[in-house]
């Protein structure tokens, strides 16, 4: 466990909470589609971000270390935003 690893998924986890919510008070406002696709993704990276501390301090759970190692969470997201900028 290595320090700037431990600042990374904290910022991620940080970050992606306070866009999450910000994301979620647009869509209520609106109620435009695309702000909903963003929130989900924003949720998306707010699990990573969880995922990738937990993974950090509990070293038995291998699955947590296979997900954040194969950027599966990534290729979601960016299918996830890919989708959100062709919607109409």
């Amino acid at each position: 466990m290595e320090i700037p690893e431990i600042i990374i998924s904290a910022f991620i986890t940080i970050f992606s909470v306070g866009l999450l919510v910000v994301s979620l008070s647009s869509y209520k406002k609106y109620k435009n589609p695309k702000l909903l696709f963003v929130s989900i993704v924003f949720l998306i990276f707010l699990i990573k971000g969880l995922l990738m501390s937990i993974g950090m301090f509990y070293t038995d759970i291998s699955l947590l270390q296979t997900i954040s190692r194969t950027g599966l969470f990534d290729l979601i997201v960016l299918i996830l935003l890919f989708m959100a900028t062709l919607k109409r």
